[in-house]
């Protein structure tokens, strides 16, 4: 029976298939709004926790921040500034704050690496051998730095291999020595290659020139407290500026990613008693984590209620011209009825018709919903995530939309009367 249903109902569609074609357009545009919707929500989803598995769900950063300048004129900006986290934050939180696993101190420079004639802009990051694990950077060929670099302060260097390439050194990494400004490096590990830009950047080093995450070195903590030491300066047409900071940022693990929150607002607590000025800053991976998620529900709900207004519009567009088939088709309902035909096969026949059509827009909109959101990704790099569970929700949302939308057409026609309905012209 359900396949003679289908075969009549596609008979029937099929023989108007310009009518049929426009009915399923509003079902269309509502399928691809919400596959759309999905495929780019769940991309924006999965970057967001790639960005937060990089800081570390159990890290809170803090970062040095140079506070407004207000003074005006030459002398000031020739003046030494010295502003940001000190040792003694370093020093007070890890005894003062309960829960943490540890604190540990950055401690950056700008510098400009150089290969023959070639050069490239980079961030020099002095840390402890704690913190590439801590902040999930992989070494994926050579080693991390180890406690007896530290120690003794040795001239070495983690480094990603885009930068060698980019200063124009294509051999072998380890071991080559890294020319950056006045020191030398000697390359003794490679990271794992992945971008490292935006929220992730920002928070694990301070400084006004910003480069990709390619472009940090990491080097031991203690050799550049040594050899660089803490002034750093910048000249610029007609001015100077040299600028003393003792950590430019600090990441404290938590030992339980629960305690969070509570160790976030503890060290807000310690920063505040003994800074005047805002001169720092603190990301907090768990809260922009939640910021993001309650961002992207919002979103989401917004563009639910659009998809969900075009699917209601093309719901009554398809009850309408089914209504209307139902007027044209009278004589063939009282036909039908008159040699044996049960008001059940009369709905099954006409709701099997609103079913196909919505079908089909559920098709075509899952098509046009995975195309749009490819050109969205390609065009605005907005990352697309589009599956096939997605695919079958918004098929499945296109059945129920042909269900209702056909279920009173279907009633319509099988309440008519046999011999009204025969002798209807």
């Amino acid at each position: 029976m359900v396949l003679g249903f289908l075969r009549l109902a596609a008979g029937n569609l099929l023989g108007y298939p310009l009518r049929s074609m426009l009915t399923t357009l509003g079902v269309v545009f509502g399928i691809a709004s919400v596959a759309t919707m999905l495929a780019l929500g769940r991309g924006a989803e999965a970057r967001i926790l790639r960005d937060i598995d990089r800081l570390g769900v159990r890290n809170i950063i803090l970062q040095s921040v140079k506070p407004a300048d207000t003074k005006q004129g030459s002398a000031e900006r020739r003046m030494i500034s010295n502003y940001g986290l000190r040792f003694r934050d370093h020093a007070q939180i890890e005894e003062t704050v309960p829960g943490l696993e540890a604190v540990l101190p950055v401690h950056s420079y700008q510098g400009q690496a150089w290969h023959g004639s070639r050069k490239e802009e980079v961030t020099v990051l002095g840390v402890t051998p704690r913190h590439l694990p801590a902040v999930n950077l992989r070494v994926v060929a050579g080693r991390g730095l180890s406690e007896d670099d530290d120690r003794e302060r040795r001239t070495v260097c983690v480094v990603s291999l885009p930068l060698l390439r980019s200063i124009g050194w294509y051999g072998e990494p380890l071991g080559y020595r890294l020319r950056i400004s006045e020191q030398v490096y000697e390359v003794v590990g490679v990271l794992e290659t992945e971008e490292f830009q935006g929220l992730a950047r920002r928070a694990l080093a301070s400084g006004d020139r910003s480069t990709k995450g390619e472009n940090d070195v990491y080097v031991p903590y203690e050799t550049v407290l040594a050899r660089v030491g803490l002034l750093s300066m910048s000249r610029a047409t007609g001015s100077f500026e040299a600028s003393n900071i003792e950590l430019n940022s600090i990441v404290a693990v938590v030992r339980r990613e629960q305690d969070v929150i509570d160790c976030a607002r503890m060290i807000r607590t310690v920063l505040r008693q003994s800074h005047a000025d805002q001169d720092w800053g603190i990301t907090v991976p768990v809260e922009i984590l939640e910021q993001r998620r309650t961002t992207q529900r919002t979103l989401n709900r917004a563009l639910l209620a659009f998809a969900g207004i075009t699917l209601l519009v093309g719901g009554i567009g398809i009850a309408n011209i089914m209504l209307a088939t139902v007027t044209e088709r009278t004589r063939e309902i009282g036909v039908r009825r008159a040699i044996g035909a049960k008001r059940r096969h009369i709905v099954g026949q006409f709701l099997t018709e609103t079913v196909l059509l919505s079908v089909a827009g559920g098709i075509a909109g899952v098509a046009l919903g995975w195309t749009a959101s490819e050109v969205v990704s390609r065009t605005y790099e907005w990352e697309s995530n589009f599956s096939a569970d997605a695919a079958l929700l918004a098929v499945s949302v296109s059945l129920g939309v042909g269900v209702l939308s056909g279920i009173f057409p279907a009633w319509r026609a099988s309440r008519l009367d046999p011999l009204e309905a025969l002798r209807y012209q």
